[in-house]
């Protein structure tokens, strides 16, 4: 896309957001949710592990919870990892995700497993940013919007940042599309983290 900045520039230009709670709080506006998408080319997801990794051991006040690693610590915990191994042999991946994962998970609902794990990990006191990782690799089973929609009744201080493998266009249609094909839905209040048009 014409005048889209580098990768390389804009986790320059984070650098120092991420850095402390205190600077990305400046960045929200009065009464007005301090949520923050970083989207992404998918075909950069490995470079940016490796600088979100940077990130985390810059600052140790960031909080990363990986979607993905997350769904499979709830499995094991219910003892439901074998069976799913086992029923990816059996059945197609729409079976498995309206059959097995949607009623585990029961994202639609105020209390949740993911969002019980929410509950209890985040530190919620202004000092610490809450990132969200592993979009990508939980996608069809977590959806991102539902993730940020419920976030916003556990999160109050601190600043929640989502690493996002597709196009957050907040100026057009507010439209989170995954994978940069994926019209995966609406969420109106985010805020790009940095911009990936250059001006």
């Amino acid at each position: 896309m014409e005048n889209e900045r580098s990768l390389n520039d804009r986790f320059l230009s984070i650098e120092k957001k991420m850095s402390d709670a205190s600077v990305l709080l400046k960045l929200g506006k009065a009464n007005e949710l301090n949520f923050f998408i970083f989207d992404y080319d998918p075909k950069e997801e490995l470079r940016v592990r490796e600088e979100t990794k940077k990130l985390i051991k810059n600052n140790p006040n960031i909080q990363e919870f990986d979607l993905f690693n997350i769904l499979v610590e709830l499995l094991k915990k219910e003892g439901y990892l074998d069976t799913v191994t086992e029923y990816e042999t059996q059945y197609d991946s729409a079976t498995l995700l309206s059959q097995l994962f949607q009623p585990f998970l029961s994202l639609e609902e105020d209390s949740n497993p993911m969002m019980n794990y929410f509950h209890d990990k985040v530190i919620d006191d202004g000092q610490h940013i809450v990132l969200i990782t592993g979009v990508g690799k939980a996608y069809p089973i977590i959806r991102s919007h539902t993730i940020l929609n419920k976030l916003q009744s556990a999160v109050f201080k601190d600043p929640v940042v989502m690493m996002y493998p597709g196009r957050y266009d907040q100026k057009k249609m507010m439209c989170l599309n995954l994978f940069d094909r994926l019209g995966e839905d609406s969420y109106y209040r985010a805020f790009p983290l940095e911009e990936r048009i250059g001006k």
